[in-house]
């Protein structure tokens, strides 16, 4: 049944006109909000976390209309994940900007080291990636394979459909390390850590568990990371947020320097566009975090979350 929901995302997307499509996921975003109470009292909640720790309270309206706009930018965010399957170049000048982020690109590669980019479930990062593998730049991203055969095709074939080379998560090491030495360009999402580890980063205050595999290849590589975010404006085109690089040097940074200089920059990002950050649980409650991605990523919750032990 997903498959076919899919598909018919996939050809409503395709035929009907953009605005027009976002016109009726309005809709279905409203009903979510209304019906889904598990996933909109996690997003209130983050959203809460997220501004009081930058010292802004929230009154209950003002929350509730900011977690509802959540919905909807996520709706939009799926009808965009088909509706651009093909980028054509006219297209993409007329939605976002690309030479600002040539100009932040151009001078990493010429270190020959590759570049991570790092970027969050937050505006759409697809459509960010997509759009730099257009322009002629190797582009390899770390993805979940998913568990039905049928559905995995469809994801890895929209994703190549976009020129991105994607890495199968479980299997990443090798393929992340080959693709960097090769002076391409690797993306990885870096709020949401798809393992069984425990291991936890300081976020908006309080431990919550990060991918390191970001800090751990930047160490061994000499790489550096830079923090890219494609983020949606009022008028449903896109600006590309770009950060100052963050070069991580054995010997001289820790891996948990590195993992707190990338959540600073998660931080930063997130803060500034809250209502466009897709997490639909608790990130900070670190177990059922860990059971949750662990079942995303591999079909099933790690061992001891079923047997009990540790």
């Amino acid at each position: 049944m997903r498959y076919q929901l899919l598909k018919l995302a996939e050809l409503t997307a395709r035929l009907l006109p953009r605005k027009m499509t976002y016109g009726i996921v309005r809709r279905l975003a409203d009903c979510y909000f209304l019906f889904d109470r598990r996933g909109r009292e996690a997003v209130m909640a983050n959203l809460n976390r997220i501004h009081s720790y930058n010292g802004t309270i929230l009154t209950p309206r003002a929350l509730r209309a900011l977690t509802r706009e959540n919905f909807l930018n996520f709706a939009k965010y799926v009808v965009d994940f088909f509706h651009f399957l093909q980028l054509k170049p006219a297209r993409m000048e007329r939605l976002l900007d690309f030479e600002t982020i040539r100009a932040a690109l151009d001078p990493l590669l010429a270190q020959g080291k590759g570049v991570i980019i790092l970027t969050a479930h937050l505006g759409n990062w697809e459509l960010g990636a997509g759009a730099v593998a257009q322009h002629g730049y190797k582009f390899s991203a770390v993805a979940l394979w998913q568990p039905d055969a049928k559905i995995n095709s469809l994801y890895q074939h929209y994703r190549q459909a976009r020129n991105i080379n994607p890495i199968p998560y479980g299997r990443a090491a090798r393929g992340c390390i080959e693709v960097l030495r090769r002076n391409e360009l690797l993306g990885l999402v870096g709020d949401r850590d798809y393992s069984s580890s425990r291991e936890t980063t300081e976020f908006f205050g309080c431990p919550a568990r990060l991918p390191t595999g970001p800090a751990k290849l930047a160490l061994a590589l000499g790489t550096p990371i830079l923090p890219v975010f494609l983020v949606r404006m009022m008028d449903d085109t896109f600006r590309y947020v770009i950060r100052e690089p963050i070069w991580a040097e054995k010997g001289r940074d820790t891996e948990a320097d590195v993992m707190r200089r990338i959540a600073k920059e998660l931080e930063w990002v997130i803060s500034r566009h809250s209502e466009q950050w897709f997490l639909f649980h608790d990130l900070w409650n670190v177990e059922q975090d860990r059971v949750l991605a662990t079942t995303a990523a591999f079909g099933e919750p790690p061992a001891d979350a079923k047997t009990g032990h540790e």
